[in-house]
């Protein structure tokens, strides 16, 4: 196995739009060894040492979640499909759920009473998605869901690194305990 380097590199998908992106792939960060815009199969962002480990989509709100539930099903389920490949899968909205919850950001559904609805709906949407899919959604607002984007996809790296030296550091002793003689 090739020793992975302390510090990940974050991939942005390149269809993620440059003022849209949670990272500027241009300012340097000290927390991870760089940023990388390339296509990525789902999602906006993920790790390039260890493919099919960790993916985050980035949803901006309730409108958009409501979009890709309701609107275009078809088309986010195949992106599910494509998350299936990776081991912790997270959708961070940059939305609070206070937010999400709040009636009067739904402007974009008329009458008023409907957006009960339609929040409930894609509610129950969230809910079925994390337990069938094991996808967590976060609910991390605007000011926060960068932050907590490069912290889910580090933290995820450094656990998988850790996995895997403690893996060969056992396989090694396994190898070198099945070349001994017995002992009598």
């Amino acid at each position: 196995m090739a020793k992975l380097p302390v510090k990940p590199t974050i991939i942005i998908d390149t269809r993620e739009k440059p003022e849209n992106r949670l990272f500027d792939p241009a300012k340097p960060d000290k927390d991870v060894a760089g940023y990388l815009v390339e296509k990525v199969d789902a999602g906006d962002y993920t790790v390039k040492e260890i493919p099919n480990l960790v993916i985050v989509e980035k949803k901006q709100d309730g409108k958009e979640l409501y979009g890709n539930l309701i609107t275009n099903k078809d088309t986010f389920m195949r992106c599910i499909e494509r998350m299936r490949a990776f081991k912790h899968k997270y959708i961070v909205i940059q939305q609070t759920y206070y937010e999400f919850l709040d009636a009067a950001n739904w402007t974009f559904i008329n009458p008023y009473k409907r957006r009960f609805s339609a929040i409930k709906m894609v509610e129950s949407w969230l809910i079925a998605l994390s337990q069938n899919e094991g996808i967590h959604f976060i609910f991390a607002g605007k000011v926060h869901a960068p932050r907590l984007t490069k912290s889910i996809l580090i933290k995820s790296y450094e656990w998988e690194r850790k996995r895997l030296k403690l893996q060969a550091k056992e396989d090694e002793e396994r190898s070198i305990s099945n070349t001994q003689p017995e002992q009598q």
